[in-house]
């Protein structure tokens, strides 16, 4: 591969000609629904799983002159860097909005204007900031070239981390010429991947790259999905749409029409493309390994030749992944009155239970999570209900329960939270405590919390009583030695504070 670039403005003008020759011998399959791993789709906003950008835009461009589409390998890293962002975005906020509401709580994608930072007019400004960063078409180094330099993909990557931010949370990583099981085990990990193709012809004596002896053809796509079993991968191509077109199986979970090249800016709209990687059987191009990767008549498919000796060969993968991290959170509090109007309470001198749920979010098992519960009156501080330990393998979770005697307690409202951790090598625990809301800590006797126990509290105990959880007519506030029922003990605590008041 001469000077590591990757050029596609040669490589769509043959194509073009090539089309209006032999368009009659083009071969079309029937379009047939993909079967396989696929990117998992989020609210927002990547509701069909990865985006699917297209690089046939007038803004993609450094010479407005030329029909130039060069821009393939920005196009295509915008397209797994906001499935991304998409994806820590509903892990970071659990209500992710779509837009146009404005709603944006990860700075992998930021809005490059007065709009949401998913909305589709936000694609041109993340190109172009790839497109600058990654040197296309020669921006910033004074030109000189078009397309993209393959030794520029990564580092222009770690910049845009870097400047926005994230840098710390992901790292970037590739091969040369990959093998499958490689690639699989990167997209199906939930990883980027980003396919660098490289266009070779053979003459049946020898390989050319092209007939121009100062570029070579290349092209960039995205990996949306994998099928191990078959050896295919689904890619979103930023030039081109085959399956929309009826020319491989694929994926395109929200039917449209595909009447401008904008339309796919909107990541709801996909044409994710199926194709089979193959080990090429002969001998390949100088200086490439025996068993190099294709992606099997890709170059034939999309009409850009009926030749069988034009080949797309994997020449290397582009990987963002997140860096490996040590995470617990607290995922659900609840208490044994959890629910109860119109509050909850609890006597002085009583018992009630946390429920804590616990989760290792992380990359690595964790050993001795230490959990806490905690009750916090408005004045500080706070009560430490109970702790416990508990181990968990990566992506487990584990149901606790502590019970809270609140002998010591004074009377007023406590706010009931559990944290978990930080285990060692944690960096993000804004995730590690949650609460439950308040819980009122009163007279023995006082279940609806009005500070005095009295007939109408009574009367809650009467319509309860036999009852338990479950139970048409519980009420866990008049369980009040809580014991899981509501009988005799109950009604003998109240009586023997009916009439008591506070302050």
């Amino acid at each position: 591969m001469k000077n590591g670039r990757y050029y596609i403005t040669s490589v769509i003008l043959l194509g073009l000609m090539l089309t209006s020759t032999f368009a009659v011998f083009r071969v079309y399959a029937l379009a047939t629904p993909w079967v396989g791993y696929v990117k998992p789709s989020y609210p927002d906003y990547a509701p069909s799983g990865m985006p699917d950008f297209d690089e046939k835009q007038p803004q993609f461009t450094t010479d407005q002159g030329h029909v130039q589409y060069s821009w393939c390998v920005p196009v295509a890293v915008a397209d797994s860097l906001w499935w991304l962002d998409s994806k820590y975005e509903s892990k970071n906020y659990t209500n992710p909005v779509p837009p146009p509401t404005v709603s944006d709580h990860f700075n992998l994608v930021t809005a490059y204007g007065q709009w949401d930072d998913h909305d589709p007019q936000n694609v041109f400004g993340l190109v172009a900031e790839l497109a600058g960063n990654m040197h296309t078409d020669g921006i910033g180094v004074g030109g000189g070239y078009v397309g993209t330099r393959y030794a520029d993909i990564q580092p222009g990557i770690n910049t845009y981390l870097t400047n926005h931010g994230v840098a710390g949370l992901f790292e970037v990583h590739g091969a040369d010429f990959p093998v499958f099981s490689w690639i699989d085990q990167q997209v199906e990990a939930c990883q980027d991947v980003e396919l660098c193709l490289e266009f070779w012809y053979f003459t049946g004596q020898n390989w050319q790259p092209v007939t121009n002896p100062i570029f070579e053809l290349g092209h960039c796509v995205t990996c949306a999905g994998v099928n191990s079993t078959t050896s295919q991968v689904l890619v979103s191509d930023p030039y081109y749409n085959a399956f929309e077109a009826g020319l491989v199986p694929g994926r395109s979970p929200v039917p449209h029409t595909d009447l401008t090249t904008a339309v796919h800016n909107n990541a709801t709209l996909v044409s994710q493309d199926a194709y089979n990687v193959v080990q090429f059987p002969i001998p390949p191009p100088p200086g490439y390994p025996i068993g190099v990767l294709e992606l099997q008549n890709y170059l034939q498919i999309n009409g850009f030749t009926i030749d069988p000796n034009w080949h797309a060969f994997i020449r290397g993968a582009v990987a963002v992944s997140p860096v490996p991290t040590h995470d617990v959170a607290v995922t659900n509090v609840t208490t044994s009155k959890t629910g109860c109007t119109p509050m909850p309470t609890v006597g002085q001198n009583m018992t009630m239970t946390v429920n804590v749920t616990v989760a290792d979010t992380g990359d690595f098992d964790e050993s001795n999570i230490t959990v806490t519960a905690f009750a916090a009156p408005s004045m500080p501080p706070s009560i430490a209900i109970g702790q416990v330990n508990v181990s968990l393998t990566a992506g487990s979770s584990a149901n606790l329960t502590l019970t809270w005697n609140t002998t010591g307690a004074s009377y007023g409202s406590y706010t009931i939270s559990a944290t978990a951790g930080p285990v060692a090598g944690e960096t993000y625990t804004g995730d590690n405590t949650l609460s439950d809301g308040t819980t009122l800590v009163t007279i023995p006797g006082d279940i609806n919390g009005d500070g005095k126990v009295g007939l109408s509290d009574l009367s809650i105990l009467a319509k309860a009583y036999g009852t338990t959880p479950g139970s048409p007519k519980w009420v866990a506030n008049a369980d009040l030695n809580g014991d899981g029922k509501v009988g005799l003990s109950d009604l003998s605590i109240l009586a023997k504070h009916y009439g008591q008041h506070y302050p």
